[in-house]
């Protein structure tokens, strides 16, 4: 059956708040200046760029520039004080543009091939490509124990199960380690370790054979780095320095932290919202630093995408053999062939038939997304300087659904194989996400996250949170369930009448496991609230005084007050 294209609309803006917030948490899971209204004027060198769209979808560059401006008007001042755009089409940038303020205090306009945005997780995809990198020139290779290539290290990743972790897991985040969601976030840079320091003292446990589930992992990331810099004798961040971003020409690129101050270019400034504005806030630090310390221009992303898009080169400049870059944007994990599944560093995006890439990025008050659309020969880049409740992803989905990157959805049609009511009480039940952690002071985001699935009539299901957003869901074939009036897909895997794992379209980075009974809300929902205040308290720790007022603000939003958190 060939399945509906689904259109671009963001699933999880329906639980923005949500959403965001566990995003700057663990997504470590994009020139002129804009206003806050209407089309704006271009600062100097900065907007789009002389070169004129060819046969792909931005045929005119002009009306492209005006679109980005009109969604931006929408958010600058509004969701966002600042962002930065880049889009590339057929090897050639045809907008890159800063819109709003880089630093609400300084008045300091955003300018995309001068300001410096965090991108989170979005540089994972520099430290996947190293990794590629190594498997060209036979340093490293993807089926290989990582263990062979830390000799010395500190680092030992322990003989838990049969099969051995290897880079093929890193990239897929198939590895089955535990998620801690914090990649070591710290508010002083005095208190940065070296990676293999941070590796050894905050290694997570086994609790999955490696290539099973999906559970996103920034120590994974962080490993692979180490991996790298390991095979090559050197640290991670002079590697991807000499091998990438001297290269492509990204010269205000680095993941050094703090950006040394002989960097080009000038750092956006981290913010947090302040009723109807913006207040500038105290920068963090990301000790895992491959897993997400990038910090880069829009130009320089504009470069990166037209690397991968130009099958590893831009002009004359190679940083992976076509082949290489093949592979990478090849499938090397399939969680179920009828949801978003993992290419090498890079998860799908939307529809799995319709040849869409990305990954999303999140520090605590930075939020990015790039996406490539290979087979149209185009790449979108944002950047948030905050981490609203609606974040870039929105901006790229507008972007995708204007020029029809993809089709629309269409309604589903249900299956016509018998026993559908049977199916849907099978899989009724409640459900945890693997990338949470399931131990420690951050497991209460796992119960905030537990999804409940009941049936409904005519073999429909019905799906609620914690919150309460409930969804409708009509069976398409049997255990693929497609949203009612939305663009998200529910694949369940059951053996002998029990569900094993629940795949969400929309959710990429974990799958969804059947919760015991003692776990789960109508059991726990008891203890939330002394949870969520320990919760509050963890954060104080782990992200400094910024993450805190970022957890208060989340409270606020979703309607705890202080008795409840108590």
């Amino acid at each position: 059956m060939t399945r509906p294209r689904l259109s671009t609309t963001d699933d999880s803006t329906d639980r923005a708040t949500r959403r965001s917030f566990l995003a700057g948490l663990g997504s470590l899971g994009f020139v002129a200046v804009g206003t806050a209204t209407g089309r704006t004027s271009a600062a100097t060198d900065s907007q789009s760029t002389d070169s004129q769209p060819g046969e792909g979808p931005f045929t005119n560059s002009d009306e492209l520039e005006g679109f980005v401006d009109d969604i931006m008007a929408e958010r600058i001042g509004t969701t966002t004080p600042g962002a930065t755009v880049a889009i590339v089409s057929e090897d050639a940038p045809i907008l890159t543009k800063g819109y709003g303020a880089a630093d609400v205090d300084a008045d300091v306009p955003v300018r995309a091939d001068e300001t410096v945005f965090r991108v989170g997780s979005v540089g994972k995809l520099v430290t996947y490509t190293a990794v590629m990198q190594g498997v060209e020139n036979g340093v490293l290779d993807l089926d290989t124990d990582v263990n062979s290539y830390l000799g010395d290290s500190a680092v030992t990743v322990p003989a838990t199960y049969d099969d051995p972790v290897t880079l093929r897991h890193l990239g897929t985040h198939t590895a089955g380690f535990e998620s801690a969601l914090d990649p070591d976030i710290v508010a002083d840079p005095t208190a940065l370790d070296p990676l293999e320091v941070v590796l050894t003292n905050h290694q997570p446990s086994r609790i999955r054979p490696p290539g099973d589930l999906v559970g996103y992992s920034n120590y994974g990331a962080a490993l692979a780095g180490h991996v790298v810099a390991k095979a090559h004798e050197t640290t991670f961040e002079e590697y991807v320095q000499s091998k990438l971003f001297e290269p492509l020409g990204m010269t205000h690129s680095t993941f050094s932290q703090p950006v040394p101050d002989d960097q080009p270019g000038d750092l956006a400034a981290p913010h947090v919202r302040d009723g109807d504005s913006f207040l500038a806030a105290d920068d963090v630090y990301i000790n895992m630093r491959p897993a997400g310390s990038l910090s880069a221009t829009a130009t320089d992303m504009a470069a990166f995408m037209r690397a991968h898009l130009g099958d590893g080169a831009v002009g004359n400049t190679r940083i992976l053999d076509a082949d290489t870059a093949e592979a990478m944007h090849s499938r090397h994990h399939v969680r179920h062939p009828a949801v978003t599944n993992w290419r090498y560093g890079f998860h799908e995006y939307g529809n799995p038939e319709v040849n869409l890439i990305g990954h999303s990025g999140a520090t605590v008050n930075f939020t990015s997304y790039l996406l490539l659309a290979p087979d149209d020969d185009v790449g979108i880049f944002v950047g948030f300087n905050s981490n609203p409740s609606e974040g870039p992803k929105a901006v790229v989905d507008e972007i995708v659904a204007e020029y029809e990157l993809q089709q629309a959805a269409t309604t589903p049609t249900p299956t016509s194989r018998p026993g559908g009511q049977e199916r849907a009480e099978t899989v009724a039940g409640e459900y945890s996400l693997t990338y949470l952690p399931q131990s420690g002071p951050l497991q209460v985001v796992d119960l905030l996250e537990h999804l409940t699935v009941e049936p409904a009539a005519n073999g429909r299901l019905r799906t609620t949170t914690l919150e309460g957003d409930a969804r409708h869901w009509v069976e398409t074939e049997p255990y693929v369930y497609d949203e009612v009036g939305g663009h998200d897909v529910l694949a369940f895997e059951v053996t002998d009448g029990e569900v094993d794992v629940l795949n969400i379209n929309s959710e990429p980075t974990g799958v969804y496991q059947p919760v015991p009974f003692h776990e789960r809300q109508l059991v726990t929902g008891g203890v939330l609230g002394t949870a969520l205040s320990g919760f509050g308290l963890s954060l104080v720790g782990w992200g400094g005084h910024s993450a805190w007022r970022q957890w208060k603000q989340y409270r606020t939003d979703e309607g705890f007050d202080t008795e409840d958190s108590k």
